[in-house]
C-alpha cells in the first residue's frame, strides 16, 4: 500500500512542478530533490511492503515513508489551497513580488527542506538497519501486472453463482421449505462458517421454481451485523409488492409493518434472512415480520448464520444444517472454474493438475479461499513454474499461523499491483453487505486521485478496467450488469471487507466509526460514519484536520459534528452526505473547500446552498437530486470541471426553483425566463437535469457527454433537442420522458451515426417507429413508455430486426393495438423481454425461431391478456418467467403440473408468479 502512496506523491509532484512553475519561484529544486529521492525510494517499496508481514523493522520503515509521503502531500494540498484562496481575493500571481504570496512561499519552502531532511534519515535508516538485506517469504509481481492480464467484460445475465459440491444440500433444503404439514412457521437454518458459501447456497435454493411455486409470496433479505428494521421491512415490500416511492417515504417502521401485513394475510410466504448474527436480531425480525403468522397459511424462512446458537433459537424444533467444507475433488473443480473462467483447459497439464491440488488442499475446503487463490492463478501464466511460486508463498504463510482463508486473501492483496490496492481497500468504507453503485463508486475513485492517466482514454473506463480486474480475481461480486455488458453494482464479501479494513487501518488509509469501531480517529485520510444505536455518532471534528474524505451511511449527523464540519476540514476532497436527513442548509462556509471534487446531497433535507459554491472550481461530481432545494444558484452552470451532473428529482415545485431550471414562470401575471448557458460545462460526461430552457442554452456544446437524461414538458424544447442530440455523438445512455399531458411526438432524430449509443429510452408519444436503419448500430437496450403506437405500427416487425438488441422494455401503453406478432428469426440476440400495462395487449404470438437467445420474459400487468404464447415452448433458452399482478385465472393456468399452459413452460427452470391482486 506505501508504494501507491508513494507513486501518487510522485505524479503530484511532477505535475505541480510543470503545471505552477510560474508559483514556485526557485523553489522547485527542492521540490525535484524530493521527487528524485522519493523515487529511489520507491523503487523496491512493493519488496519492502511485503517484507513488512515477516520483519517489525521492515514495517516501522515502510510506516516511517507512508507517514511522510502523508505529510507532504498535505502541505503540498496546503499551499495550492493558499494559493487559490489568494487568486479568488483578486491577488494577481504574475508577478511574484506580492507580500501575501511571498509569505505563502517561504513557508512551503520551509515545510519542503524539512520533508528532505526526514526523507535523507529515512532513507539512511534502509541501510542502517539490513533492511535491504531481509528476504521476502512471498512472490511478486511485475510493475506491468493487473491490466496486461487478460480481461473480458461478462454479458448481461452471464454470472452464476458456483454451487460446485452443494447439489445435495440444495435438495435436502428444498424438500424442507416445499414440505406440507401442520406447523404454521419453520424456520430452516444454514450455519457455517464465513467464506462456506451460505449465501451460495440459499440464493441457489430460493430460486429454484419447484420452491417459489409453492408460495404465494417470498422475499430475499439481507440483514448483517449493522441494520434498521425499517431498511429490512423496505427490503421486503420492494420484492414482494410494487409501492410508490411517496408511499414507502411516508411510512414509519410501523406503519411499514402493516403494509407488509395486510398485503401477506392468508398467504404462504418464504422469506429468506441472510446473514444473522444474534439471537437478539432474530428476536427483533421475528417481531417486525411474523407476528400475523398465528392463525394464518403456512410461513417458511430460510435463515443463514454462522452461529449454531441463532439457528437453534430460531426454531428449536427443527435440526439446522450444516454446510460441510468442500472434498478434495469438489475444491478442485472450484478452483479450476475460477483459473480458467474465460478460456479452455487445454493447458492444465498432469504437472499443473498435482500444483493445483496442493493449492487447494492449502484452503481447508473453504470455497471463498479457493475462489480467492483461482482468482490470483487466473491472471498468472498456467505454468508449473508459476504455480509453485504461489504454492511456497501459501506455504510459507500458513506455517506462521494457521488462520488459512485471511492469509491466502493477503495473499491475492499484496499480488495486486499497487493501483489496485487502494481501489482494493475503499470498500472497506462500506458497510456490509452493501450494494454498490458501479458509477458512484468510479467517480468515488476519480475524485481520490486513485486513477492513472493512461493516452486518451478517461479516467472513468479506465476505473471500470480497474474494477472488473479486480471482479476477475474473485475479489470483488458483480451483483448486476448494464445491457453493454459493463457493472452496474457490486458487493464485497464481508471477509473480505473486514480484512480491506485491517489492512487500511496499518496505513491510516480509512477508519470506520459505528457501533463497533474505534474511536481514536487521528490522521486517518478517510472516514465512514455508519448507523449507531442513536443515529447520531459523537465525533470530535478537531481530530479531523487530515481528513480528504468524508463518507456517511447513517441517517442524522450529530450538530457539533456537522458544525465542526466546515470549520476543520479545508482539505476535503471527497464529502458524500447521501441520505442524511437532519441537515437543511450548506453553509457559506463550504466555499473553503477548495479541493473538493466530489459533493453527494442526494436524498438530503438540503433547502438551499449558498452562492459561495461558486468557489468550487475543482469540483468533479455534484449530485442534488431528491432534495428540497428551492433554488439552484447560478454559479453552478460555471463550474468548468464538473464531469457529473445530477439535479433531477426535486420534492420542491416553487417557482423560484422552477426559474433557477430555466423553466418559463408565471408569477402575478408576468413572465420571467432566465435559460442558463450550460455550454460552460464542456468536461461533463453525465447529465441527469429537469427540462428547462437550459436546453437551448449549448446543449449541443457538450460533445464530451455520455448518459444524458431529461424529464419534464419537452413539448417547449423539440426544435432545441433536435438540433442538439444529433451533435453528441459520444452518448452511450440516452432517456428522453416527457412528463407532460400533451400528445405532441418526442423528437426521433437519426441516431445511425451514434455508435456509442447502446442505451435509448424513450417516454412519451412517437408517431410511428423509425426504420431500423435510423436507431444506433450497436444498441442492446430499448424502453419505450407512453408511445401509444398503434396495431396498424406493428412495432416488433421493427424492433425484431434490430441486430444487437439485447433487452427490451415496452411499458405503460407503449402499445396500444391488441395483437403482437414475433417473427420466427426475429430478436436474433434479445436475452430479456419485459411487457407491462399493455392495457389492450389481448393475443401474444411467438413465431418457432423467435427469441434464439430469450433468458428473462417478464409479463406485468397486462390484463387483457388471454394466455402465453404457443411458441413459448420452442424457447429453450429461456431460464426465468416472471409474471406479476396479472388476473387469477391467468396466473392459474401456470401452476405447475396442474395449470393449463403447464406445457408450454415445464422446460422454463424458474417461473415466478406474484399475487398482488386482492383475494
Amino acid at each position: 500500500m506505501a508504494e501507491g502512496v508513494v507513486t501518487f506523491l510522485i505524479q503530484k509532484l511532477g505535475l505541480l512542478v510543470l503545471e505552477e512553475a510560474n508559483l514556485l519561484l526557485g523553489v522547485d529544486k527542492q521540490i525535484m530533490s524530493f521527487h528524485d529521492e522519493l523515487e529511489w525510494i520507491n523503487s523496491f517499496l512493493r519488496d519492502a511492503d511485503e517484507k513488512r508481514r515477516i520483519y517489525k523493522r521492515v514495517d516501522v520503515w515502510v510506516s516511517q515513508v507512508r507517514n511522510l509521503a502523508y505529510d507532504a502531500d498535505d502541505i503540498i494540498d496546503l499551499f495550492m489551497l493558499e494559493v487559490q484562496q489568494q487568486r479568488q481575493r483578486n491577488i494577481g500571481l504574475k508577478c511574484m513580488c506580492y507580500p501575501k504570496h511571498l509569505f505563502t512561499l517561504h513557508k512551503f519552502v520551509k515545510q519542503i527542506d524539512d520533508v528532505n531532511s526526514r526523507i535523507e534519515k529515512i532513507s539512511a535508516n534502509k541501510s542502517k538497519y539490513g533492511i535491504e538485506t531481509l528476504e521476502a517469504g512471498q512472490t511478486s509481481v511485475p510493475l506491468n501486472d493487473g491490466l496486461a492480464c487478460k480481461l473480458r467484460r461478462v454479458s448481461i445475465n452471464e454470472e452464476l453463482e458456483d454451487v460446485v459440491g452443494m447439489k445435495k444440500d440444495m435438495e435436502d433444503l428444498a424438500m424442507l421449505l416445499k414440505k406440507d404439514e401442520s406447523q404454521q412457521l419453520r424456520v430452516v437454518s444454514i450455519v457455517a462458517m464465513g467464506g462456506s458459501g451460505k449465501t451460495t447456497l440459499a440464493k441457489s435454493v430460493y430460486k429454484r421454481r419447484d420452491v417459489q411455486q409453492c408460495f404465494d409470496s417470498y422475499a430475499w433479505i439481507y440483514v448483517s451485523q449493522e441494520f434498521t428494521i425499517k431498511d429490512l421491512l423496505l427490503e421486503a415490500i420492494k420484492h414482494i409488492m410494487q409501492p410508490t416511492k411517496e408511499e414507502l417515504e411516508a411510512k414509519n417502521e410501523e406503519g411499514l409493518g402493516k403494509i407488509l401485513s395486510d398485503h401477506l394475510k392468508e398467504r404462504r410466504c418464504l422469506l429468506v434472512f441472510d446473514d444473522v448474527w444474534k439471537k437478539e436480531d432474530w428476536d427483533r425480525i421475528k417481531e417486525a415480520f411474523l407476528p400475523q403468522v398465528e392463525g394464518g397459511k403456512q410461513w417458511r424462512v430460510l435463515l443463514t448464520t454462522r452461529n449454531w446458537e441463532v439457528a437453534k433459537h430460531a426454531d428449536p424444533s427443527s435440526m439446522p444444517h450444516e454446510l460441510k467444507p468442500l472434498n478434495d475433488k469438489e475444491g478442485l473443480e472450484l478452483f479450476l472454474n475460477k483459473v480458467y473462467q474465460f478460456e479452455e483447459r487445454s493447458s492444465f497439464t498432469e504437472d499443473l493438475k498435482d500444483r493445483g491440488k496442493q493449492l487447494v488442499a492449502k484452503c481447508g475446503g473453504l470455497p471463498l479461499a479457493i475462489v480467492v487463490l483461482g482468482g490470483l492463478l487466473s491472471t498468472k501464466d498456467k505454468t508449473p513454474e508459476e504455480w509453485s511460486k504461489v504454492l511456497k508463498s501459501v506455504s510459507w504463510q500458513l506455517s506462521q499461523d494457521p488462520y488459512q482463508c485471511m492469509h491466502i486473501l493477503a495473499l491475492s492483496y499484496t499480488n495486486l499491483p499497487y493501483y489496485l490496492q487502494s481501489c482494493f481497500l475503499y470498500f472497506g468504507l462500506f458497510p456490509e453487505d452493501y450494494e454498490i453503485s458501479c458509477s458512484k463508486l468510479i467517480q468515488l475513485w476519480v475524485a481520490e486521485g486513485f486513477i492513472q492517466e493512461r493516452g486518451d482514454e478517461t479516467l472513468e473506463d479506465i476505473a471500470e478496467e480497474y474494477l472488473e480486474e479486480l471482479i476477475q480475481r474473485s475479489l470483488i461480486q458483480a451483483t448486476s450488469r448494464r445491457s453493454n455488458g459493463g457493472v452496474q453494482t457490486c458487493r464485497i464479501h464481508d471477509l473480505l471487507r473486514d480484512f480491506a479494513i485491517s489492512e487500511s487501518k496499518k496505513d491510516k488509509l480509512l477508519v470506520i466509526y459505528g457501533d463497533k469501531c474505534s474511536t481514536s480517529l487521528n490522521r486517518f485520510r478517510r472516514l465512514a460514519i455508519h448507523s449507531s444505536h442513536d443515529g447520531k455518532p459523537r465525533i470530535s471534528a478537531a481530530s479531523l484536520n487530515h481528513l480528504h474524505s468524508l463518507l456517511c451511511f447513517s441517517e442524522s449527523l450529530h450538530k457539533k459534528f456537522w458544525k465542526g464540519l466546515y470549520l476543520e476540514f479545508n482539505l476535503l476532497r471527497v464529502l458524500d452526505l447521501k441520505d442524511v436527513q437532519n441537515i437543511q442548509s450548506l453553509p457559506k462556509e463550504i466555499g473553503g473547500f477548495l479541493l473538493l471534487k466530489y459533493l453527494n446531497l442526494n436524498g438530503t433535507s438540503i433547502r438551499r446552498i449558498p452562492h459561495s459554491m461558486r468557489n468550487l472550481s475543482n469540483l468533479q461530481t455534484l449530485d442534488l437530486s431528491y432534495t428540497t432545494l428551492s433554488y439552484i444558484p447560478n454559479e453552478i452552470w460555471k463550474m468548468q470541471q464538473l464531469r457529473h451532473l445530477y439535479v433531477h428529482g426535486f420534492y420542491d415545485t416553487s417557482s423560484k426553483l422552477r426559474k433557477s431550471l430555466g423553466k418559463v414562470v408565471h408569477v402575478i401575471g408576468e413572465s420571467y425566463s432566465h435559460p442558463p448557458r450550460i455550454d460552460n460545462l464542456r468536461n461533463l460526461q453525465t447529465l441527469l437535469l429537469e427540462a428547462g430552457s437550459w436546453i437551448k442554452g449549448g446543449l449541443d456544446k457538450l460533445t464530451n457527454l455520455r448518459e444524458l437524461d431529461i424529464e419534464g414538458d419537452l413539448t417547449l424544447y423539440t426544435k432545441a433537442l433536435t438540433v442538439s442530440i444529433p451533435e453528441l455523438k459520444k452518448l452511450q445512455t440516452l432517456r428522453l420522458y416527457d412528463a407532460s399531458n400533451e400528445n405532441t411526438p418526442l423528437p426521433f432524430v437519426s441516431f445511425s451515426h451514434h455508435v456509442h449509443l447502446k442505451d435509448l429510452r424513450l417516454g412519451g408519444v412517437l408517431e410511428k417507429l423509425p426504420e431500423p436503419k435510423d436507431f444506433p448500430p450497436y444498441l442492446t437496450k430499448l424502453q419505450l413508455r407512453k408511445s401509444r403506437l398503434k396495431q396498424d405500427d406493428q412495432p416488433m416487425a421493427t424492433l425484431e430486426k434490430l441486430p444487437n438488441l439485447k433487452i427490451l422494455e415496452l411499458y405503460w401503453i407503449s402499445f396500444d393495438g391488441k395483437e403482437m406478432i414475433c417473427s420466427g428469426g426475429g430478436f436474433a440476440k434479445l436475452q430479456t423481454l419485459e411487457l407491462s400495462s399493455l392495457n389492450n395487449l389481448e393475443d401474444l404470438k411467438v413465431e418457432q425461431g423467435a427469441f434464439p437467445c430469450l433468458k428473462v420474459f417478464n409479463i406485468f400487468q397486462c390484463r387483457q391478456l388471454k394466455m402465453l404464447p404457443d411458441g413459448l415452448r420452442h424457447v429453450t433458452t429461456l431460464q426465468e418467467l416472471g409474471i406479476w399482478s396479472m388476473p387469477k385465472e391467468f396466473e392459474a393456468k401456470v401452476k405447475q403440473e396442474t395449470g393449463e399452459e403447464w406445457e408450454k413452460t415445464k422446460h422454463i427452470p424458474s417461473v415466478s408468479v406474484r399475487y398482488t391482486h386482492d383475494d
